[in-house]
């Protein structure tokens, strides 16, 4: 076999040939690999380079070998999974990444690269706190980038961390730096070395474009490109990149850049270029004609108006452009000519009959220009002679990853990058004036670019693009117009004026945004508070219908116009809210409005205290879904339930509080309490409603089943499932979330297993399953496959409870991913491997409580004795007999406890299961 197993590692090896790589030994293989082909290897080698270059004083060779070693990574850690043998390499190499990162923080420093390096220091040492290196790192660059102050508060801050989580003070060295930094005593920095810079980022079809127009050219076919783009996209750096290429071939470059104020002299933009051709030597006498006085400096002539003067201008100028490009053709690059005078674009138009046949190319920048009659006349003519278009994007995620690694020399995180790419669209400009700022916000250079743009707008202008920044997102244009109590006609016709069309973009049809989040982003914090608060109140007042805006975002907007009274608004809506994230399965998001609406509702009267129930059971039902039924949180809230239910008066509808406060009491072993509220749930629910029935007989039979009532337990769980169908699928589907979810057949499978019935177990699970696929519930499914899972244990079945484990981890939810870890476990122990037991009881605190801790009653913590290795190796783990659910004669059922582990407690997981929705055991 082995040497079919080496064929893809060597697929140049003859059939016969011996193997260099994959080594049949005694015993198993050995893969003999070259160390270079080993990343790890790599990298240990580049940071051992880099760690030697700092100690032998050459901080500019450290740092490249550190970033080099740096960029090796994908990702944050190593991934080692549940192999126990990979753990401590692993932790190793993870150490060893950090080591090389402060290494390059050091080298970085040394070299007086401190103010390039800070992003990446206040990253790390928000990361690791504890490494007072790191911190002092930090202090010495804030310091030497001119911030005292912060360097000081980044001193107080490790010396509170130390203090409260540690309780140490900084270390010696740390505190004669602080000492420095006050005294302003630090050691004065080297002078910056520069870093060798990669070349442009994600611009690399742009690039290749503009070099293929750039050799067309110099072969005797002028062009013109033009490169359009909004502000910051990076034409200006194209048209650098294109003339640097060709300045390193030796071809003159001249730029000519127009004033974006407004009117331009005439001739501005030409001017520039045809005083810097006149200077260079292969101008000669063309240079120096007459018909150029008007574009050179000095008096020019006063004589009559000849109609043919401009005609002669625009032939010099011409006849000058063809004499520099001669010998080694020309480049000419003309900056924004959106803002180009009038004169300057006729003269673009003539000298382009003309450039065909030369060796000039003419690289023009512009934003788009739509809304300028001029410039569209322009590039329109231009179009006839073959000018090319080119449209720089915002960057990609894979450019953003390069350019932050440019930047700060460490690979940055997915999510990290996401964020960046939504906040400022990719753009460049953007993306490297954040990086530079402290914190992430939005630097002045981007404030005062959008404070400028909007300074420029008319009244009703701004008060449109105003609603769109405290909209945060695209809004329909009829929308809009009902904030603003304007026509629909005149907001489209206001947006599409020159100062506001290019900072907003089209959405989709009749729908409009901001052209990046970071205008709104500006614009929003420009807005004084009180104006905010009421565009956010007539904001969601124009959509209160609820067709366009999301329960979750009319809450918000009523939420920040709290200060006009509003609060009913923002109730009323976060409750909304609230159900609808429950109903899409967003329970964290479920959770955070109810928590918002729970803080609204102060239980001043019966009514309010109703209210607040009733959003308090919801909160309960989400985060037994969540965190477990074992967690503090279910029982802080329920303990708040029990007092509202006090406070509602006795004219209140108290059956869903029975139903909640009954699970959470069997789910706590408080079973007489939970029987007491179970039998006054199945009265009060009497025959008119079949859900709440079902609940009540599912509690009883809980807690006959925990108290060892067998047949007890049968009984009212099947009444339970009699009233369960009863409830229609859809109706079941919208109680997810809202009430404790019920799992009558899943818990009667294992009970009818342990008197004996497996082929009924069977048959109720199968039931369970489809009706799990009928209401389309990945939670369900889960559910089922763990209840498999449990009943194989039962039965000693080690086949069926690996298939349970491998369904388990396949709904890919936490708390089903560790229930398939401890079958996986048991599936083990089960076959014989005694060494694994230890490894199953560490997964039984965390599969219990849904939380990642030991529950607290006595019921819970007997497994722990009963899978210890010295049990485990008496073949059966057997519990105490008291400790044993019991059938109703006092005897045990047939073959109850077959397995090697027996898990007399483990059906309560369910209960407990922070996904399971709606089929769930109460323990």
């Amino acid at each position: 076999m082995w040497p079919a197993c080496g064929a893809p590692l060597e697929p140049d090896r003859d059939p016969g040939g011996e193997s260099k790589v994959l080594r049949g030994l005694p015993g198993g293989y050995e893969l003999c690999v070259d160390p270079d082909a080993l990343d790890a290897a790599r990298f240990e080698a580049l940071a051992d380079s880099g760690a030697r270059a700092l100690a032998d004083g050459d901080p500019r060779t450290a740092e490249q070998a550190f970033l080099s070693a740096l960029g090796l990574w994908r990702g944050d850690s190593v991934a080692a999974g549940d192999l126990a043998a990979l753990r401590t390499e692993a932790a190793r190499l993870v150490e060893a990444r950090r080591m090389a990162e402060e290494g390059w923080h050091a080298a970085a420093i040394a070299a007086g690269r401190h103010a390039a390096v800070l992003p990446a220091l206040r990253r790390f040492v928000a990361d690791h706190p504890e490494r007072e290196s790191a911190r002092a790192r930090l202090m010495l660059a804030l310091y030497r980038s001119g911030q005292q102050t912060a360097a000081l508060a980044v001193f107080d801050e490790g010396r509170r961390h130390l203090a409260e989580d540690y309780g140490v003070e900084p270390g010696q060295a740390l505190r004669d730096l602080q000492r420095q930094i006050l005294e302003h005593a630090v050691p004065s920095p080297p002078d910056a070395q520069p870093v060798v810079t990669s070349s442009l980022v994600g611009r690399a079809t742009e690039l290749a474009t503009l070099t293929d127009l750039l050799t067309s050219a110099l072969d005797g076919s002028g062009r013109i490109v033009a490169l359009v783009g909004e502000a910051g996209i990076g034409k200006t750096s194209l048209a650098t990149a294109v003339s640097d290429q060709a300045r390193a071939m030796g071809v003159p470059v001249v730029w000519g850049r127009c004033p974006d104020l407004g009117q331009a002299p005439p001739f501005w933009l030409w001017s520039q270029v045809v005083r810097a051709l006149a200077a260079l030597p292969q101008a000669g006498e063309s240079g120096a004609a007459a018909a150029l006085n008007g574009f050179t400096p000095g008096p020019t002539a006063t004589a009559d108006h000849d109609p043919a003067a401009r005609f002669h201008a625009y032939e010099a100028v011409a006849a000058l452009v063809g004499a520099v490009a001669r010998q080694d053709g020309l480049v000419i690059v003309l900056d924004d000519l959106h803002a180009a005078d009038r004169d300057s674009l006729l003269l673009l138009r003539f000298l382009a009959t003309a450039l065909p046949a030369s060796r000039v190319l003419v690289v023009a920048t512009l934003r788009p220009y739509g809304q300028l009659p001029d410039t569209v006349a322009a590039l329109a003519d231009l179009a006839r002679v073959g000018v090319r278009q080119l449209h720089p994007a915002g960057l990609d995620t894979a450019a953003v990853t390069d350019l932050v690694r440019a930047r700060t020399g460490v690979r940055p995180p997915d999510a990290d990058v996401a964020r960046l790419l939504a906040r400022t669209g990719g753009n460049p400009f953007f993306l490297t004036e954040l990086l530079a700022s402290p914190g992430g916000s939005a630097p002045p250079s981007i404030r005062d670019v959008v404070r400028s743009r909007f300074a420029a707008l008319s009244p009703a202008g701004r008060g449109c693009l105003d609603l769109l920044c405290v909209a945060g997102r695209e809004l329909d244009l009829r929308l809009l117009a009902a904030a603003t109590g304007q026509p629909v006609t005149e907001v489209a016709e206001l947006l599409a004026e020159p100062a506001i069309a290019h900072l907003v973009a089209e959405a989709g049809p009749g729908a409009i945004r901001m052209r990046h989040p970071l205008f709104a982003e500006v614009g929003h914090a420009e807005l004084p508070p009180s104006r905010r608060a009421l565009l956010h109140a007539r904001l969601a007042d124009a959509a209160a219908d609820g067709t366009v805006l999301a329960p979750a975002e009319l809450a918000h907007h009523y939420g920040q116009a709290l200060g006009l009274g509003r609060e009913a608004d923002h109730l009323r809506w976060t409750l909304r809210a609230a159900e609808d994230a429950t109903r899409r399965v967003a329970y964290e998001d479920a959770l955070a409005h109810l928590e918002r609406a729970a803080a609204l509702l102060a239980a001043g009267s019966p009514a309010t205290a109703r209210a607040e129930l009733a959003v308090q059971l919801h909160r309960t039902a989400l985060l037994q879904i969540t965190v477990g039924v074992g967690s503090d949180a279910v029982d802080e809230v329920c303990v708040r339930a029990r007092e509202l239910l006090t406070l509602a008066g006795p004219d209140a509808d108290s059956r869903a509080a029975l139903w909640t406060l009954g699970e959470l009491a069997a789910n706590r072993a408080e079973f007489q309490i939970a029987e007491d509220l179970g039998g006054r749930l199945s009265r009060a629910a009497g025959a008119g409603d079949p859900l709440l029935a079902s609940a009540g007989s599912y509690l009883l039979g809980a807690v006959s089943y925990f108290t060892g009532r067998l047949a007890a337990a049968e009984e009212h769980l099947s009444r339970s499932i009699e009233r369960l169908r009863e409830v229609e699928v859809r109706a079941l589907a919208e109680q997810v979330g809202r009430t404790p979810p019920l799992s009558p057949l899943n818990f009667r499978a294992l009970v009818r297993s342990l008197r004996g019935d497996a082929a009924a177990a069977r048959a109720d699970l199968a039931e369970a399953a489809d009706l799990a696929e009928r209401t389309d519930d990945p939670y369900a499914r889960g559910n089922v496959a763990m209840f498999t899972g449990w009943l194989a244990m039962q039965q000693g079945d080690a086949e069926s409870g690996r298939a349970a484990a491998e369904r388990c981890r396949a709904v890919d939810v936490p708390h089903f991913t560790t229930i398939a870890e401890f079958l996986t476990e048991w599936v083990a122990v089960r076959g014989g491997d005694l060494d694994r037991c230890d490894a199953m009881r560490r997964r039984r605190p965390s599969t219990l409580s849904g939380c990642g801790r030991p529950a607290r009653s006595p019921r819970r913590r007997w497994p722990t004795r009963a899978w210890s290795p010295a049990t485990a190796r008496r073949r059966r783990c057997w519990p105490t007999r008291a400790s044993r659910p019991r059938s109703t004669s006092g005897s045990w059922p047939p073959n109850s406890c077959a397995s090697a582990a027996w898990p007399a407690r483990t059906p309560t997981t369910c209960a407990w299961a922070p996904h399971s929705p709606r089929h769930r055991v109460l323990s």
